[in-house]
């Protein structure tokens, strides 16, 4: 009986320092992502002024990113190893600058156009010095009758400053100068530019023929109602990408990865039918084979055709393609994800996972620990002492 309870004493004593080590290795793990995350949302150009209240420290405010469906607490929702404020800013000022300039009296555009606001004088750029132009422009949007910047808005109420724009290009929302100095609105300007997410504008990705897409999400909304997402949800995975852009990014990289026919195989292949001659594409200067893809799914004895345009357009982000031989189509994109099986890989659209995954990489273990043990005891009640402040 002594040896048994001289072996539980012993028993009991490795346990806890099991337990012991488990815990201070979660909370060492923890630490580190802590320090990898700040690292990675640092700014490296001095133009990229800090907002208060921006927990993943991505250059936007959590409001900003709350009224806007972002994440408040990732800073690089596309992974592109870019912080999304910056990312957002440059491509406003990218918008801006390519936007139509109305010279009163003249007609005005019926899509949003800029009106420019001269100035006689020159500001100065606190950060880098460089002498600016103080005027700016009013950015108007007809189609939903709005404008900004604000009439009440702080920073200048009637045009938005050079120097804004100045610091938009360096991925910064707040700017600082000799003579303005502030923060641009970012969701009303964003609204005025309609544009929601960090991404260019590109002219494959074409209007679709039905024009029911509830959430604009270039997925048509019987297209979602057969491949079981979500309709009034345009970008469910969170990455900020549109979910129709998204999904031909898949589809087109699971495409490109699968093999070639083998007699006897019961995995999903790929048949490429060549002929003689070149297809162009409609809106850039490239051509491809006028052939076809062959895609088969022994398992399911399902398959589909793909022409080379299709697949072009896919790189693009569209599944809709328009060609001098095919001309305009779309695929039957219920039974594309059939074939595929998509999802097929952890973060595809339509991925599932589990409660307590907290780093969404389909598994629960130590990583998901370490991210808990990140924001141990943090809070954000409303107006309680102690708690952060969003």
């Amino acid at each position: 009986m002594r040896r048994l309870r001289r072996l539980r004493s012993k028993s009991r004593k490795k346990s806890k320092k099991i337990m012991s080590v488990g815990t201070a290795a979660v909370l060492a793990v923890g630490s580190a992502w802590t320090l990898s995350n700040a690292s990675n949302s640092s700014p490296l150009d001095p133009h990229q002024l800090a907002v208060a209240l921006d927990a993943d420290g991505d250059l936007m405010a959590d409001r900003e990113e709350y009224a806007l469906g972002y994440r408040a607490f990732e800073a690089d929702q596309n992974q592109n190893g870019i912080p999304d404020g910056v990312e957002l800013a440059q491509r406003c000022a990218r918008s801006i600058r390519e936007l139509p300039v109305y010279f009163p009296p003249g007609p005005k555009p019926d899509k949003t156009y800029k009106i420019e606001h001269a100035l006689d004088g020159l500001e100065q750029c606190k950060v880098c010095g460089q002498e600016i132009h103080m005027g700016g422009w009013e950015i108007i949007n007809p189609k939903l009758d709005l404008h900004h910047p604000d009439p009440d808005d702080p920073m200048n109420s009637i045009f938005l400053p050079d120097l804004a724009i100045h610091y938009l290009e360096h991925g910064s929302f707040g700017c600082a100068g000799t003579v303005h100095t502030g923060r641009v609105e970012v969701c009303r300007l964003l609204r005025v530019l309609e544009m929601r997410y960090p991404s260019d504008i590109d002219t494959h990705q074409l209007p679709l023929s039905d024009p029911n897409d509830a959430d604009g999400d270039w997925l048509t909304d019987r297209e979602e109602l057969e491949i079981y997402t979500n309709l009034y949800d345009p970008d469910q995975n969170d990455n900020i990408t549109l979910d129709g852009v998204d999904l031909a990014h898949q589809c087109l990289d699971v495409i490109n990865g699968l093999p070639t026919y083998e007699e006897g195989t019961k995995d999903i292949y790929k048949e490429e039918h060549l002929t003689y001659g070149y297809e162009n594409c409609d809106f850039c200067e490239d051509q491809v084979n006028m052939g076809f893809i062959h895609i088969a799914n022994p398992q399911l004895h399902l398959d589909i055709d793909i022409p080379f345009i299709n697949l072009h357009y896919m790189k693009h982000g569209s599944f809709s393609y328009a060609g001098d031989i095919h001309g305009q189509g779309r695929p039957d994109i219920a039974r594309l994800l059939r074939v595929l099986e998509l999802p097929r890989r952890c973060g595809d659209l339509k991925t599932l996972y589990l409660p307590g995954d907290m780093n969404e990489d389909c598994r629960i273990n130590l990583a998901d620990m370490a991210a808990l043990a990140s924001r141990w005891l943090e809070c954000t009640k409303p107006n309680e002492p102690g708690c952060m402040e969003y």
